[in-house]
């Protein structure tokens, strides 16, 4: 069972029952209930309210639901590759593709599909520019994710980077499936995987989970913070220095690693954000 707020997802509950309270600022605002049952039934019920005297607005969840750069799905100029997702960016050529627009699964009416498949450790990355803010230094990376088959994947990767003032910081997040079942950090001086020791593990397929990442560059290093999936947060303290590149912006990036079979793995990305904190 879900909430929606304003056509915003905030709360998620894997229950037949609800009982929830949502803070939301003071206004008007459009609610919708929808629930889905184990075969594939799906029921809504939608009212309209309004907010008075809450002051509610500037807490952590709502940060989380009303990202400063929304629906990153539907942007145009997504990029891909198969052989730089690879160890060293040398991985095998790995059959991948990608599909924006998909009305259904979808919770919003307009998810992205991306498939890989045929390698045996193979993976396939995509990546979306969303500009550059050189003034911002603390974000949370937010999305809901559907994986079709998530015994083919030996992890799911989650990342978002930045290039400001003469440096690059790579905020790179995985699941780790197959190996460690815990989600990992990217250690970029070592070009290495860091298990932070937080659980992770494999997704029921064909569900839907949210998840969120806060990381913060500072003192010339890439700081992970927190990461939170299904409403369980957990706050982590990593840091690695980040390296001199120039240039100034901001990506977000998602990438399918295959597992030893290199059978074919679907996933689904939905709204996909990044507020500035």
């Amino acid at each position: 069972m879900r909430i929606y707020s304003d056509y915003q997802s905030v709360f998620l509950v894997y229950s037949d029952s609800l009982d929830a309270t949502i803070d939301l600022s003071d206004g008007d605002h459009d609610i919708a209930v929808q629930s889905w049952s184990p075969t594939g039934e799906v029921q809504i019920n939608e009212f309209h309210i309004s907010v008075v005297g809450n002051g509610a607005g500037n807490g952590a969840g709502s940060e989380e639901e009303h990202p400063d750069i929304a629906q990153i799905q539907n942007n145009p100029g997504w990029h891909d590759c198969d052989q730089c997702a690879g160890r060293g960016g040398d991985g095998p050529g790995t059959s991948h593709s990608m599909a924006q627009y998909i009305t259904s699964p979808s919770l919003t009416g307009s998810s992205i599909q991306f498939w890989a498949g045929g390698s045996v450790w193979g993976a396939g990355l995509w990546w979306n520019q969303i500009g550059g803010r050189d003034d911002v230094y603390r974000f949370r990376y937010s999305l809901d994710f559907r994986v079709e088959n998530p015994e083919n994947a030996q992890a799911l990767e989650f990342d978002m980077n930045q290039n400001a003032g003469g440096l690059r910081y790579i905020f790179g997040t995985e699941c780790d499936i197959k190996d460690t079942h815990t989600w990992r950090v990217w250690n970029s001086p070592e070009h290495r995987w860091v298990s932070t020791g937080i659980g992770c593990a494999m997704p029921a397929a064909g569900s839907w989970n949210h998840l969120a990442w806060e990381f913060e560059r500072t003192g010339g290093g890439a700081h992970f913070t927190s990461v939170t999936l299904n409403g369980q947060r957990h706050d982590i303290d990593f840091w690695f220095p980040a390296y001199e590149e120039g240039g100034s912006g901001l990506d977000v990036a998602f990438q399918i690693d295959l597992d030893g079979t290199g059978a074919d793995v679907t996933a689904y990305l939905d709204n996909v954000g990044v507020t500035f904190r």
